[in-house]
């Protein structure tokens, strides 16, 4: 009987759904088997060099005999070592691999195949690393017999989805964890950092910027945006917000098109909080899933003084010129490009130019990202309750 084209697309929706969702792949696996008329299916991995195996996914198979094979048969499987010399998205049958008079003789045929009643099996490769391979596979009773060739034409269209599958997978694990690794190390920064869209929505808020967020003191969330105590402070900062959102897609117009920085007043006592406002590059936020249509904008406050890199230490680290190592402490005491030039008298070109070097020695696509380098970096002090306003 023909596979429909509706079966097909079926399953291969439901491969994708499992990239997204490792826990459907056991949905697409029930409808497979249920295509082929096979008892069972899985994605099994399988190191031969180590004799180690374990099941990604599978249904139809007893959690005790799946436990079994990963424990001792793993170590007897012919068809595991053959697997390796399969192409990428290959399918065969058992028995196209071992005739059934060879398989009849073996261990693993007659104490693990036999009494689950899986006799007959089609599988194909579908991801390869070194001696480790991943099989997508369906077997058959005895009665139900052989797979046929519009069973394997059905696995071969799924296979190539599979694989593809199992990379998007990947892919998407790394960055959460990359993710959350990256969000780990904001939140030990004593300095506030705050990542907003470009009207000023929070889209992550560290630890210390909790803190000052809490005490209400200097800056604030109204309505689901940043303010600060004055309204000509929070007109001010949202421009600064809407100009580093423009610099963060390259749109540079006005003097406040890649942000800039500011002072925000801390009420009842002569302090105030350093505010420097800077564009987040697209390739930077996408590590962590924050949306850049609007541009992604990164806010850091910090009290005078908390963050203090020696330069001679930068340049030995990062492998800067005395110049460069200057300039960077400066950028990291929340210093704008322009403050910092003036400060050391040099012209703002010169300035940008010890920037761009900066840049090309620490790995930073823009002052944002040098910022965090720098601040979460072994040279920076961890996260001082002191710092944070009273």
């Amino acid at each position: 009987m023909a596979i429909s084209e509706d079966t097909v697309l079926n399953l291969v929706g439901k491969v994708y759904d499992a990239a997204l969702d490792e826990h459907k792949w056991p949905s697409f696996l029930e409808g497979f088997a249920s295509a082929v008329g096979g008892c069972s299916a899985m994605l099994r991995s399988a190191d031969s060099e180590v004799g180690k195996a374990g099941f990604v996914a599978s249904v139809g198979y007893d959690p005790a005999w799946r436990a079994s094979y990963c424990n001792h048969f793993v170590k007897l499987d012919y068809l595991t070592a053959a697997l390796k010399q399969f192409k990428l998205g290959e399918v065969k049958p058992a028995e196209q691999v071992f005739s059934l008079s060879e398989q009849r003789k073996t261990e693993l045929y007659n104490d693990y195949f036999i009494p689950q009643d899986k006799v007959h099996a089609l599988g194909s490769l579908v991801a390869k690393d070194g001696n480790r391979t991943l099989l997508f596979a369906a077997q058959r009773g005895k009665r139900a017999g052989a797979f046929g060739e519009e069973q394997a034409r059905l696995m071969k269209i799924l296979a190539q989805h599979v694989t593809r599958a199992v990379q998007v997978h990947g892919r998407i694990s790394s960055i959460t964890v990359e993710k959350e690794w990256a969000l780990g190390a904001l939140d030990q920064m004593r300095m506030g950092v705050i990542l907003t869209d470009g009207l000023g929505v929070p889209l992550f808020v560290n630890r210390a910027a909790e803190l000052m967020l809490a005490s209400c003191k200097g800056v604030n969330v109204c309505l689901g945006r940043l303010v600060l105590n004055s309204p000509p402070e929070t007109a001010l900062l949202h421009k600064l917000i809407a100009g580093a959102a423009q610099g963060a897609h390259g749109v540079t117009v006005g003097s406040a098109a890649t942000g800039g920085d500011m002072r925000i007043a801390l009420p009842n006592r002569n302090e105030f909080l350093h505010c420097l406002v800077t564009p987040v590059s697209p390739e930077f936020s996408a590590r962590w899933d924050t949306p850049v249509e609007s541009g992604c904008v990164a806010i850091f406050l910090s009290k005078p003084g908390s963050l203090q890199l020696p330069p001679r230490r930068l340049a030995v680290t990062y492998g800067l010129s005395p110049a460069e190592s200057k300039l960077a402490a400066k950028l990291a005491e929340f210093n704008s490009l322009e403050q910092a030039a003036n400060d050391f008298g040099i012209s703002p070109s010169t300035a940008r130019a010890q920037l761009g070097s900066i840049f090309a020695k620490t790995g930073a696509k823009g002052q944002a990202e040098l910022l965090m380098l720098l601040a979460t970096g072994t040279l920076a002090h961890c996260r001082d309750e002191r710092a944070l306003p009273r």
